[in-house]
């Protein structure tokens, strides 16, 4: 399944209801279980974001939907990467030096 990758900035009303974090986390994971999703890790982060999720999704259009159903809630603004295992990145860039 392709991997990505969001990031999440909280709102000021995402912070106060940080001590449900606990709740929202639990919540959140079981409607990505449903969408299809499955969570390989997730953090809190220091810096220029709050959040990140790393994910295996069935398509692109889930990784959509997930990244679009973040935005409409407490976290703004969110941005969602696809990410390429470095084992095919370095397949992909062995045939750019082949074509030389």
């Amino acid at each position: 399944m392709p991997v990505y990758v969001t990031v999440l900035k909280s709102t000021a009303e995402a912070i106060k209801n940080m001590g449900d974090a606990e709740k929202w986390w639990k919540q959140g994971k079981e409607t990505l279980e449903k969408m299809g999703v499955r969570v390989i890790n997730a953090y809190a982060l220091l810096g220029r974001y709050d959040m990140m999720f790393i994910y295996e999704a069935p398509d692109e259009d889930t990784a959509m939907s997930l990244a679009l159903t973040s935005s409409t809630g407490a976290y703004l603004p969110s941005e969602t990467w696809t990410a390429v295992p470095m084992e095919d990145f370095v397949k992909l860039a062995n045939r750019l030096r082949t074509q030389k």
